[in-house]
């Protein structure tokens, strides 16, 4: 038989550092359902019926190939290097989790030992030393069932771990569910050994075992689940505290998309000339002014999809002046308002200002860009806008609007057409010679006189 190679290799939780998020994590298969982690003990147990003797129980799937197995385990070898991060205060409790580890590693290493076995006594031999190990270890490893809502009193507030751990990672989504995948494959790996334990013993309760794991997993799910919608309920909170500390508009995007994948967020960065039109009442624009540049998050949601054509679009947009900025915000709002829309946001600007912008939009934004064109020059325009009730009318006025209209001088491109010296000696020049002839008319009409 081929040597199977088992290696378990441990994950550590580091200290002294709440920077979580920035931790580069390597990307790992998803376990999002109870039969996403029961699967791999179902493939062990499989694999050591097709090598150990038919199974009594008839609750076995097909065996399953040697190949499939290893590649099983290759998986498993591969997502178990990750570090995680945590503030001291937690490692107490953390370490729970390691201990779990250390001891799944150990026991994947007996089932290796028992594969490996050269000879029936020596395999039968190693699968008692197997299971002596399981039962003693198995209050321990079965932890992972409830690990999660242990009460833990921290600084003197007492919480469950859970909730512990996504205050720690600030409730950051894709952390958590990074979290969440490295604890439902412990966990996994934990079922494949109950499994394989069911198989080697004299009477197997396979079946009960099987039932109990998928409740227990379907719990650590819900579990989960609360917890991330506790953090989804934070979002306004959590998204306008890293406004008021990011900066940089695409580390602040980055930040968006990383820490709030169930929110589409743009980021709109303005240094230049530009016109804004921004709804004053409106809980889903965030806004800061710095120096000469402005920055907005805007937060899409249901209210503020879009439903109008592209046609309706370009016909209102094209009615805007960039020079006429301020007043044509009454007439706009009517436009939108024939529509069944209010306008939530507007931004306009010259193309040829676009070097002084940044602006960052979720692939699932609600933003509509038009591009028109006045007088030569195009202009680019971003609109937000929010559905109104059905069979209502807006009762917005320019006055529920913040207006903002910037004008900064566009830089003149001097390598092409003339340079200002030349146009200097052209002016120049020519003025030198309406004196001369101003002062050969005069002379002229001297002469007729005498």
């Amino acid at each position: 038989m081929k040597t199977l190679q088992l290696f378990y290799t441990v994950l550590v939780f580091s200290i002294l550092t709440s920077k979580t998020a920035d931790a580069v994590l390597p990307v790992l298969p998803i376990l999002g359902t109870a039969m996403d982690v029961i699967s791999f003990g179902l493939d062990v147990h499989s694999f050591f019926d097709s090598i150990l003797g038919d199974d009594e129980t008839q609750s076995t799937p097909a065996p399953v190939d040697y190949d499939r197995i290893i590649n099983r385990i290759s998986e498993r070898i591969e997502m178990s290097t990750e570090t995680i991060v945590f503030k001291i205060e937690l490692q107490a409790y953390i370490s729970e989790l390691r201990t779990v580890a250390l001891t799944v590693k150990q026991l994947l290493a007996e089932m290796e030992d028992i594969i490996k076995a050269k000879s029936k006594d020596t395999r039968e031999e190693l699968q008692r030393r197997f299971r002596d190990n399981f039962e003693r270890h198995k209050t321990e490893m079965y932890k992972v069932k409830s690990l999660l809502t242990f009460s833990v009193d921290v600084s003197g507030i007492s919480n469950t771990l859970l909730s512990l751990i996504a205050n720690e990672l600030k409730c950051g989504m894709t952390s958590l569910e990074e979290f969440q995948n490295y604890y439902m494959t412990l966990v996994s790996d934990v079922v494949a050994l109950a499994l394989l334990n069911e198989r080697l013993s004299e009477k197997s309760l396979y079946n009960q075992t099987l039932s109990s794991w998928r409740t227990a997993i379907e719990s650590l799910f819900d579990d989960m689940k609360v917890q991330k919608n506790e953090c989804k309920g934070k979002f306004f909170e959590l998204v306008t505290e890293d406004f008021s500390l990011i900066n940089d508009p695409s580390k602040l995007f980055e930040n968006n998309q990383n820490r709030y994948p169930y929110r589409e967020t743009d980021v709109l960065y303005l240094s230049g000339s530009y016109c804004v039109w921004s709804l004053k009442a409106y809980d889903k624009i965030l806004k800061k002014v710095k120096d000469n540049t402005m920055t907005f998050v805007l937060i899409s949601g249901e209210d503020n999809a879009q439903s109008i054509t592209s046609e309706q679009f370009q016909k209102i947009v094209s009615e805007a002046k960039f020079g006429n900025c301020i007043n044509d915000i009454g007439k706009i709002i009517s436009f939108y308002d024939v529509l069944g829309k209010d306008l939530v946001f507007w931004l306009m600007y010259p193309q040829e200002q676009a070097a002084g912008f940044q602006i960052f939009l979720d692939q699932n934004s609600t933003a509509r860009t038009i591009t028109t064109e006045s007088e030569g020059t195009k202009y680019t325009t971003i609109v937000y806008l929010r559905a109104q009730e059905p069979g209502t009318n807006s009762t917005l006025t320019t006055s529920d609007f913040d207006v903002k209209f910037h004008e900064e001088a566009v830089s003149v491109d001097e390598s092409s057409g003339l340079k200002t010296w030349q146009l200097g000696v052209i002016i120049g020049g020519s003025v030198l010679v309406v004196i001369i002839l101003i002062v050969i008319l005069c002379k002229c009409c001297c002469r007729r006189r005498y």
